[in-house]
């Protein structure tokens, strides 16, 4: 058996950095003691992404991303275009390399993939499925649903069916209008696990909505 090397050759060493937000000075300006040592302007056109908050939560600005306007040596302080959300002490970054796309490269690593469509029928006559997921022992995890009920006019009633037990059961129903709560419906936003066939139906109280297209886009994910 040929021998294996006990190291790997070092191709790129600063692509990403690691640092923990130890003062703010305003929305666009903050300090990181540990990256302090770097030559004056190292991190300029480096992308800031909020890699966790300091308290835990996943609201902004947590995975936003700013370019690196400025950065001065002697006080590890970076200058940037604010955030939704100002930083604050505790907040963890990551300083990426111009070159990566970290949200690309996030989505690629965990397997996310987007599925949009459309979808027309009768929704009038009787309730119509509008698109299934999954099937009969495929587990799935649905990070995002949303629907697009515009063309449409009356009252729009929304069900779920998913797997129980071997049988395909309503677990979901609400109704929805165009003009109050419309045209885009979020169905879904976080993380939905699934063991086997996800449907969604759509059944409308009004007949100008038949033959109308109600479009959806959804997100499945490996964690």
């Amino acid at each position: 058996m040929p021998s294996r090397p006990s190291t790997v050759s070092l191709i790129r060493y600063d692509l990403a950095y690691y640092g923990l937000v130890t003062r703010v000075i305003n929305a666009t300006t903050f300090r990181a003691a540990g990256l302090i040592g770097q030559k004056d302007g190292a991190f300029v056109d480096y992308n800031i992404f909020v890699l966790t908050k300091a308290d835990g939560t996943t609201t902004s600005p947590r995975g936003e991303q700013q370019a690196c306007a400025d950065y001065i040596s002697s006080t590890g302080q970076f200058s940037h275009a604010a955030f939704t959300i100002p930083l604050v002490v505790g907040d963890a970054i990551l300083l990426l390399h111009p070159s990566l796309d970290v949200k690309a490269e996030t989505a690629i690593i965990m397997g996310w993939q987007t599925y949009p469509g459309t979808t027309t029928a009768n929704w009038q006559v009787a309730e119509a499925v509008v698109l299934t997921i999954g099937g009969i022992g495929v587990i799935n995890k649905i990070h995002s649903l949303c629907l697009d009920i515009s063309p449409m006019q009356g009252i729009i009633t929304i069900r779920f069916y998913t797997d129980i037990n071997g049988a395909n059961t309503q677990v979901y129903i609400q109704t929805f209008t165009v003009a109050a709560d419309g045209p885009g419906l979020y169905m879904i936003n976080g993380t939905l696990a699934l063991s086997g066939m996800f449907t969604v139906t759509a059944q409308s109280n009004n007949v100008m909505d038949d033959a109308q297209a109600i479009g959806w886009e959804y997100i499945l994910g490996g964690v």
